[in-house]
């Protein structure tokens, strides 16, 4: 008996496939097939924060741009760009802090690392909800459905394999 793919729930060998405890034998799924629906609430949540941490590390690092021109822009006299810093009803010394602070969070490369692995996670997970469906003689069966796209294509790639397709 050959595996193809195991995970915590999941099992395809090549003669059963195994998912969340119930098994079905490979010689009495006759068709099976995936589908992609429309994503739900934590789907659409995964696609919201990669949007938010994208947003949040461009911000980053353009306040640190901005605050290494003004710090520099101190040092070596008046800028347009000190002088229109100078010009916001913020006081000059929070702009500052503000700048320096976040130009700190947004370097510091463990932060930068665990962002950018949550929004690659986000893209390779996906953007919606895979089904696989199996026909059997006597009816229909949902056997998975997932919202990450990966596992989905890890699975149905070793059901296929182990169907002989």
């Amino acid at each position: 008996m050959l595996t193809y793919y195991r995970d915590e729930t999941v099992a395809v060998t090549s003669t059963y496939v195994q998912i969340e405890g119930r098994r079905f034998r490979l010689a009495e799924l006759r068709y099976v097939w995936h589908r992609q629906e429309r994503p739900d609430w934590r789907v659409r949540r995964r696609t919201a924060g990669r949007g938010v941490l994208n947003t949040l590390m461009l911000l980053s690092a353009v306040a640190g741009l901005i605050a290494l021109v003004g710090l520099a822009a101190s040092a070596y006299g008046e800028t347009r760009l000190a002088a229109a810093v100078g010009r916001l009803p913020i006081p000059r010394n929070t702009l500052l802090l503000v700048a320096v602070l976040l130009l700190v969070v947004g370097l510091v490369p463990l932060v930068w690392e665990w962002a950018l692995h949550r929004v690659d996670d986000s893209y390779d997970r996906g953007n919606a909800i895979y089904e696989i469906w199996a026909e059997t003689d006597t009816t229909q069966i949902l056997l998975i459905r997932c919202d990450d796209a990966t596992r989905f294509g890890k699975i149905y790639r070793a059901l296929q394999r182990a169907l002989g397709h």
